[in-house]
């Protein structure tokens, strides 16, 4: 692809980079579009000629023509597949890290810990450990970070539920969220939540024991949260918590650092966010808000990290704005800085909160798939041993894959049905096409033959062109920070390895024709085992 960008730009120097593609068509296997250039490019035809020589001596064309706009390319599979196999054998990876030493901070979950991760937040935790992946994977050196709110109405309230309902009863996640239940029906009845409004006053003005207790009940809730996402194999890298920045008193050096641009409105401060609104920073009684806080957090990462990228529901887009404007425009700096919005996900009777009891948590979900894995994996396979985890990996990599097959900025409304459904475009899927793969490599005895290019089929060349494509699909995810291009990519290569395995018989087949196909298993088990890692699939060898 870079190469036929390069070649093409050599006589059209303007030419899109959109305009060279791997095509989805049957006419091509990479397509070059010249249509828009033919009327406004001198000298157009004799340009076109030259490309058309240019591309003809490209190791992995094949042949191209000329065709209403469009130079068809279909390339030379013998050619890919070695190249590919090439760097298996000489880096045992394909493509080998891009090798990009920018330090990367990718913020996600950063959930109140007012209760355990519901199906409702978990998408969030999803798509930022895949992110922080995809960077990885990409070569940037990446920490994933959690900002714990323990400041603010919700966590004051859950405090204020223990101290109320269940003082002296040992601190644990069960009583406090009957105290966190019970302390909004006791709100509803009375009418007023001004005992909440007072303790808040107490907290944002630096109230240490205050600032402490609730510390300690926001930790025990903190564990159960880092539990479940365990279970997904999501690891936090580094906590940060919202009190140190008034602990510390960072949130005065944040009015300090934008005096210029504060204005007054009766004792409060704020400033103006072109496009959004007034913005405040700082209360009449002198206390901070959420969002002075949240810049303090966002000067401690800039100091520290060349990419700062967050995670969150398309509900903060205008925190995001704000955010990105004080950022740059006010406090100058330079570091980049990426929200990544997703849609909410909902139940089919709405949206889902801890506090109303209406929430499904990601715990209950894991519980029964790993069940249904189970009783789909001892249907066919009944060593006790391996059973467990097998079946622990399919409930794992179904419920990733759930949350990720769809864009990100969708909503999606949660169905039991499809989370468990264990046919069609789902993880299992995938696993299986791993598996099958898998079971003809540990049949292969050794062969000092050497693969031949005779008789390549359809199969074989499709299967091979989709394993080609998978840096342009690491580029494309790492840059757009997309990585549902990366699950719709192994979807789209397990679908092509299916035809594959049902079409081209690998072992008995004649000298040569076999050792290639075993080299297509061979590079397809790396791609699809390093593309799956990224998204948090994990492939097992029997299912």
């Amino acid at each position: 692809m870079e190469l036929t960008k390069s070649e093409a730009r050599k006589h059209i120097e303007n030419l899109d980079e959109k305009d060279v593609i791997f095509d989805q068509t049957e006419h091509a296997h990479i397509t070059v579009r010249l249509v828009r250039y033919e009327k406004t490019v001198d000298n157009f035809d004799t340009k076109l000629n030259a490309i058309m020589n240019e591309l003809k001596k490209l190791p992995f064309v094949q042949s191209l023509e000329y065709e209403n706009g469009y130079i068809n390319i279909i390339t030379d599979g013998w050619y890919l597949l070695n190249a590919m196999h090439e760097s298996l054998q000489t880096t045992g990876s394909f493509p080998e890290s891009f090798q990009d030493p920018e330090r990367v901070s990718v913020e996600h979950t950063s959930t109140n810990p007012t209760g355990p991760i519901h199906m409702g937040r978990i998408r969030n935790s999803i798509i930022g450990d895949s992110i922080a992946r995809l960077m990885e994977r990409y070569g940037y050196r990446v920490v994933t970070q959690y900002y714990v709110n323990d400041s603010g109405k919700q966590m004051v309230s859950l405090y204020l539920g223990y101290e109320k309902f269940h003082k002296g009863e040992t601190l644990t996640k069960e009583i406090l969220l009957d105290g966190y239940k019970k302390i909004y029906e006791y709100f509803e009845q009375k009418g007023d939540e001004k005992e909440v409004e007072l303790l808040m006053e107490k907290y944002e003005k630096g109230d240490d024991d205050l600032i402490n207790q609730i510390k300690n009940i926001a930790q025990i809730m903190l564990d159960d949260i880092v539990s479940d996402l365990e279970l997904l194999n999501i690891k936090m890298d580094e906590f940060t918590w919202e009190s140190e920045f008034i602990v510390t008193g960072e949130t005065e050096e944040v009015i300090k650092d934008l005096s210029e641009y504060i204005l007054d409105e009766n004792g409060a401060l704020y400033i103006d966010v072109p496009n959004v609104r007034k913005i405040f920073v700082k209360r009449k009684n002198g206390t901070s808000l959420y969002v002075t806080r949240d810049i303090a957090y966002h000067m401690y990462k800039f100091s520290q990290y060349d990419k700062c990228i967050v995670v969150v529901g398309e509900d903060h887009k205008e925190h995001g704005k704000i955010m990105d404007y004080v950022m740059h425009q006010l406090l100058d700096y330079k570091n980049s800085l990426d929200f990544v919005y997703y849609g909410m996900v909902n139940l089919e009777s709405g949206r889902m909160s801890t506090r109303k009891g209406t929430s499904v948590t990601v715990k209950e979900v894991y519980e029964k798939l790993y069940e249904k894995a189970r009783n789909e994996v001892l249907s066919r396979y009944s060593e006790e041993k391996d059973v467990d985890k097998i079946s622990r990996d399919i409930a794992v990599s179904s419920l990733r894959f759930y949350m990720l097959k769809i864009n990100m900025q969708k909503p999606i409304t949660f169905k039991w049905e499809d989370a468990l459904d264990f046919n069609g475009e789902t993880a299992p899927f995938i696993m299986y096409s791993y598996t099958r793969a898998s079971s003809i490599m540990e049949k292969v005895k050794s062969s000092s033959e050497e693969a031949s290019s005779k008789n390549i089929e359809k199969e074989e060349n499709d299967l091979i062109l989709e394993m080609y494509k998978y840096p342009y699909k690491i580029m494309n995810a790492t840059k757009s920070l997309r990585p549902d291009i990366i699950t719709g990519y192994i979807l789209d290569l397990s679908k092509k390895f299916t035809t594959f395995y049902e079409k081209c018989k690998v072992l008995g087949e004649e000298t040569g024709i076999q050792e290639r196909r075993l080299n297509i298993l061979k590079t397809y088990m790396n791609i699809i085992d390093d593309s799956s890692q990224i998204v948090g699939i994990k492939n097992v060898k029997k299912m």
